[in-house]
């Protein structure tokens, strides 16, 4: 099994330190909704980057961290949804903010290496 990648431990972090806590303080009603929705988004997310991580095929790696990319935008719009709801305050969702795009550009900097790596299908000239 391969290390687990930079990608792979900022998602886990992220998780752990920033989504949990927060969740905490959603409204009971939210648990199975909203709630639900956001941690099932992160583990898509780790999901993701530990299969882009582990496999070898470069076409399959590109493929999960286009999943990495999309599940990290929906995590924008989920947590917009719950600024607009006021679970959470301007100042944390910029905070949240911050650390998705932190995440995306590590997922466009690999996508980028992968592409140019000479292993990934090269359009026709």
């Amino acid at each position: 099994m391969a290390e687990p990648s930079t990608l792979q431990k900022k998602a886990e972090i992220f998780l752990e330190r920033d989504v949990y806590p927060l969740l905490k303080n959603f409204p009971v009603a939210e648990k199975f909704s909203l709630n639900q929705e956001i941690k099932q988004s992160c583990y898509k997310l780790i999901r993701a980057t530990v299969m882009a991580n582990n496999l070898t095929v470069v076409k399959k790696r590109l493929e999960w961290l286009d999943e990495a990319d999309a599940e990290k935008t929906l995590l924008l719009v989920l947590f917009g949804i719950a600024k607009n709801q006021k679970y959470i305050t301007q100042k944390k969702l910029f905070e949240l903010q911050g650390k998705l795009n932190e995440i995306g550009r590590i997922i466009g900097g690999l996508q980028k290496y992968f592409i140019n790596s000479g292993n990934a299908p090269q359009a026709k000239k």
